[in-house]
């Protein structure tokens, strides 16, 4: 399944879950952090940011097949 990112109406990523993931802590809009005893929390997305499978986007986002 094909995930995305978007902010603001633009896509940001395009990927894989775990790649659009890693791409959203680069770009700062989703942020990872960690309990006391060291285990890692729930990714936090920032509220202007969507993380959605590309099936779900309106029509005029989606990428045309070609």
């Amino acid at each position: 399944m094909t995930w995305v990112i978007v902010r603001a109406g633009r896509i940001l990523c395009r990927g894989s879950r775990e790649a659009c993931l890693c791409a959203g802590e680069r770009v700062g809009v989703i942020a990872r952090a960690f309990h006391a005893d060291g285990t890692e929390l729930a990714p936090c997305l920032d509220r202007t940011a969507l993380l959605l499978p590309e099936r779900m986007l309106p029509a005029r986002l989606r990428r045309r097949a070609a």
